[in-house]
């Protein structure tokens, strides 16, 4: 006799939930992550005093890491998508779209003039878009391709 707190097969539904939302994350996490960062550094005021050049190569290199590190875990997520189906591929697309759509309110809210940036903000937003550009552009057509052609495997089979 099986517990109510357990599905038919045995696995604890918290269990499944837990495995679910991990699963979750590790496809889709990356521009969440990406998305509250920007939020932080161009609405809430990170920007640091750079009191020299070295310090504020400093603090725009770690802004390229992250932007690099963003790419790759996107590159992971493309690459690791089911070959089934069409959904996956529709939801990356729409949630790497998500850290485009803030840098772009913020760059409206900057030309406004009611968001003033600093110039360490402006180079955030160029490095962001950049990797997002990267990410919708290149990485949604691998997606879409790499569905189309196991679609394709499909029926010939």
């Amino acid at each position: 006799m099986k517990s109510s707190h357990q599905e038919s097969g045995g696995a604890p539904i918290q269990h499944r939930s837990r495995l679910s939302l991990v699963a979750f994350l590790l496809n889709h996490g990356a521009p969440l992550i990406l998305s509250s960062l920007l939020l932080y550094v161009l609405w809430w005021g990170h920007s640091p005093e750079l009191p020299d050049v070295d310090a504020a190569m400093r603090h725009v290199s770690w802004v390229g890491v992250i932007a690099l590190l963003y790419v790759a875990w996107q590159a992971r997520s493309v690459l690791a998508q089911p070959r089934g189906g069409a959904m996956h591929t529709m939801i990356e697309i729409l949630f790497s779209l998500l850290p485009l759509f803030v840098v772009i309110y913020a760059f409206v809210d900057w030309m406004r003039g009611t968001n003033a940036l600093s110039i360490f903000e402006v180079i955030v937003m160029v490095q962001a878009t950049l990797a997002t550009l990267i990410d919708v552009v290149i990485f949604s057509w691998f997606s879409v391709s790499l569905t189309r052609l196991s679609a394709h495997t499909i029926d010939i089979q």
